[in-house]
Formats: structure tokens, C-alpha cells, sequence
């Protein structure tokens, strides 16, 4: 499957933000672990003021940041950065990149009560190892500090041994999927829009 971002429709995609701008985040911000990580995905967004939403450890293991920003386009941004203030993804949370085929893609069966029975890290688990064309390896998977309908912060690894983080929810759907490898650097400082 190949990687592109597409958005689902402006309807869907301010509902989905709305839902999630309005919920407040789990993470705490003021931790110290978090400060140079938030400053960083602060100061890349290209739609300033910024309001950081939250951070979290993003899981690897590392000590690396799962940072969440607000622009002043009351826009989503996730952001995975380093304490030493070094950017590894940048994504603009949009819509769900499989167009709400991942239920399909993984084979799940929908639940009486319009849900699905299985357990909802496993899911996002799934469809981010299925998002890649061959298939993936889950590495590690945490919940991602946003919200009362969290999704999950995943790494996955293809069979050449490169690194995705991906963002997904329990109902399958994929809302970032970005290669991790050398700090990415930015075009007068700032991430491209």
C-alpha cells in the first residue's frame, strides 16, 4: 500500500479535530523530561502561536518525546523529538490515511454495538504493521496521551529494517505514518505546511 496522505473530507477532519482539541490531553507538559522536545515541535510549526497539548515518552525506549501541538489554525500536530530538541516526525493530523479501509485491511469483524470486539491497542497494532506493503514487525506500542479516545503511538519495522512511527486508533484507522531515522532538519526553521 503506498503511503500517501489523504483527507477524508473537510466535515470529517474538523469533527475528528474538534473532538480532540476539545478533550483535553492526558500528558503533562510542565515535565521536565518533555521541555526541550516540546520546544522543539513548538518551534518547527509553521502556523504560529503554538499551544503544546501534551507529551509523553513516545514508547522507543530512548527517552524520546511524543509531543502534540495545536497551531493557530486549530490544527493537530504529532511531533517526535529527542531531549537534546531534535525532530524525528512531523505530522499533520488530517485524516484517517486508509480512507477507512483498515477494518478490511486486518480482517475485523464489527461488534453488535457498531464497535469491534477485539481489544483496541491490539487493533491499532494491526493496521499499522498492515499499512506497510509487506507487512511490518510491532517493536513497541503505548498509548499516545491524547484525549478521552486515545489512539496509539506504534513502532514498526519492515523487513529492511527501517523505522516508522505510526499514530492509530482502535478502529483501525491510521492517522500518521512517518519514517524515523536522522533528525529531520527544516527550511527556514520552520516545517513544511
Amino acid at each position: 500500500m503506498k503511503t500517501k496522505s489523504v483527507m477524508l473530507g473537510a466535515a470529517i477532519a474538523a469533527l475528528s479535530l474538534a473532538a480532540m482539541v476539545l478533550s483535553p490531553a492526558n500528558a503533562e507538559t510542565g515535565d521536565a523530561g518533555h521541555a526541550a522536545a516540546i520546544e522543539a515541535c513548538s518551534a518547527v510549526n509553521p502556523f504560529q502561536p503554538v499551544e503544546a497539548l501534551g507529551a509523553v515518552d513516545d514508547g522507543s525506549g530512548i527517552g524520546f518525546s511524543l509531543v502534540w501541538v495545536g497551531d493557530a489554525k486549530d490544527r493537530l500536530w504529532l511531533c517526535d523529538a529527542d531531549a537534546e530538541g531534535s525532530v524525528y516526525s512531523y505530522s499533520l493530523m488530517t485524516a484517517d490515511l486508509l480512507e477507512g479501509t483498515g477494518p478490511e485491511l486486518i480482517g475485523l469483524t464489527p461488534a453488535s454495538n457498531g464497535g469491534f470486539e477485539d481489544d483496541p491497542q491490539a487493533v491499532a497494532e494491526k493496521v499499522c504493521a498492515a499499512y506497510l506493503e509487506d507487512g511490518g514487525t510491532v517493536l513497541s506500542s503505548r498509548p499516545d496521551g491524547l484525549g478521552t479516545d486515545p489512539g496509539y503511538a506504534i513502532f514498526v519495522e519492515n523487513e529492511a529494517a527501517d523505522l516508522y512511527l505510526c499514530n492509530a486508533t482502535g478502529d483501525a484507522m491510521v492517522w500518521a505514518f512517518e519514517p524515523i531515522g536522522e533528525p529531520l532538519s527544516f527550511e527556514n526553521g520552520t516545517a513544511a505546511s
